[in-house]
């Protein structure tokens, strides 16, 4: 199959500061599991996978949360699909994650999405019941878990292929949104996961994506162009 024949589905990672969000991306490419991890910046991940008997080229974008009451809208209408990542131990985080579903909810022809809520090996210190979890989801008609990315489980995996599945069973979109992975290209070598560099994994490598570069290419341009014409 001709690369440009593989189909790519674009996720965005979303939620407040330290509820393990870049854990569980890494925890679902790669099986592994950091414990320590700081980021200043988006991190893009791109991967081949293959899934139901077929490849697919998967982006994902691990959103810097850096203001915890803004909503991350140019990554979410890059994407595809939303995985909503609150922390049972953290109230705050799912008011931040029921914001982001109510924003997303709202946009026409916006990503779908998924709620995850993390951390659920420390039962002990819960603020956030299992059930009140599952209500927000239901009430948004979407997927919901617990998992914690601390011990292994297939469920996080089930998550992502579910939006991954679901992504490429939705119709085509008339105009194509860019691809953040083009514009940066590939870097190559790693120092560590805290490190501004790239983590290279299993058909894929880890791209840091500094939001203020975005702003100076013609794709992004372009998509501004569309949003603003679709806005009247």
């Amino acid at each position: 199959m001709r690369s440009e024949d593989v189909p790519r589905v674009r996720l965005a990672v979303i939620g407040n500061a330290d509820v393990g969000k870049s854990a569980l991306t890494v925890r679902y490419l790669t099986g592994r599991f950091i414990g320590e991890y700081r980021s200043n910046t988006d991190l893009l991940y791109n991967k081949t996978i293959t899934l139901n008997g077929g490849l697919t080229e998967v982006e994902i974008v691990d959103v810097y949360a850096g203001n915890a009451d803004d909503f991350p809208i140019e990554q979410v209408l890059w994407a595809d699909a939303c995985m909503v990542v609150y922390n049972i131990t953290e109230r705050r985080s799912l008011n931040y994650a029921t914001k982001c579903l109510g924003e997303i909810k709202a946009l026409q022809n916006g990503p779908s999405a998924y709620l995850i809520g993390n951390k659920a090996d420390l039962d002990h210190l819960r603020e956030i019941p299992e059930k009140e979890g599952a209500a927000l989801a239901a009430a948004h008609s979407i997927g919901f878990c617990e998992v914690s990315v601390a011990e292994y489980t297939p469920i996080l995996s089930k998550a992502f292929e579910k939006l991954i599945i679901d992504s490429r069973a939705q119709p085509q979109k008339q105009i194509r949104k860019f691809s953040v992975s083009k514009m940066l290209g590939t870097l190559m070598g790693s120092s560590g996961y805290g490190s501004s560099r790239n983590l290279a994994i299993n058909q894929g490598t880890v791209i840091p994506c500094h939001k203020g570069e975005l702003h100076k290419t013609r794709p992004l341009k372009r998509r501004q162009g569309f949003m603003a014409t679709s806005s009247l």
